[in-house]
């Protein structure tokens, strides 16, 4: 399977960028992510063999519900060929060490990296997240703790459906999480972002403040979509004939990028 023209120009675009990808439903943003991932690994293996370490990098992969970790885990297993493919939610084991991407619920991957702390839920009088969170990174600040679920051995997080960023939910937790870990080791995490609609607002203000928000919270540097002509030509077909793309105000906002 290869890339349509607009999917192959939008994963050259992100470069080293951090970035959000926002295409229609139906028109690929699987593929391009795949793309990426595994441009990202064999980026990492390459890098892994020229300074001869068995330090190696994985990719991860993020997304709001366990159907979409089965779903989305297939689609990288066919597309990244034989490089492993780990999934991960609720009610499994945790994954081996032994994996190149790893797709999970957040919910999951924090439960993960609780474990990899020795941390366990029954230290915390109620099941809190953000609780959660904090004692891990309380415990990855303290310790060396070696992990295949710590920041140091991902070089990129996939946020699927990233408008979730703006809510009360897990991924707004790991964004910041992956900010301030960034800032504590000096080491750079790329960050992509998936969605078919970037904002639950409506009015142009709101759509404006939720948009720097999004940025501000994943250091998003770049926000990249196909143009109209560039779907219908190949071969994109709308759904309800109604294609929404990045137009103004869909850029990244002024001001939004810490350091700049």
């Amino acid at each position: 399977m290869q890339l349509r023209p607009y999917q192959q120009k939008i994963v050259d675009g992100i470069g080293r960028e951090n970035a959000i990808i926002k295409m229609p439903t139906g028109s690929g943003k699987t593929f391009v992510a795949a793309e990426f991932v595994l441009r990202g690994i064999i980026s990492s293996k390459k890098r892994q063999h020229e300074c001869d370490t068995q330090t190696t990098t994985a990719a991860l992969f993020l997304v709001p519900t366990c159907d979409l970790v089965m779903q989305q885990s297939r689609a990288l297993k066919h597309w990244i060929g034989d490089y492993e493919v780990a999934e991960y939610f609720g009610g499994q084991s945790i994954p081996s060490s032994s994996f190149d991407v790893l797709v999970s619920t957040p919910q999951a991957f924090l439960v993960c990296m609780s474990v990899s702390c020795h941390i366990y839920l029954v230290m915390l009088p109620k099941y809190d997240l953000i609780q959660l969170y904090l004692l891990v990174l309380k415990t990855l600040q303290q310790t060396e703790v070696s992990s295949s679920f710590s920041w140091s051995n991902f070089f990129a997080v996939v946020f699927d459906e990233v408008h979730h960023v703006l809510k009360d939910h897990p991924y707004r937790i790991i964004a910041h999480g992956i900010k301030k870990w960034e800032k504590d080791r000096s080491q750079r995490i790329q960050v992509i972002g998936l969605s078919a609609s970037l904002t639950y607002a409506v009015e142009h203000k709101a759509v404006k403040q939720a948009l720097a928000n999004l940025c501000h919270d994943l250091s998003i540097t770049r926000m990249i979509s196909p143009s109209d002509e560039e779907l219908i030509k190949s071969g994109y077909i709308p759904q309800d004939d109604n294609i929404e793309t990045m137009k103004k105000p869909w850029d990244v906002p002024d001001g939004v990028i810490l350091g700049e």
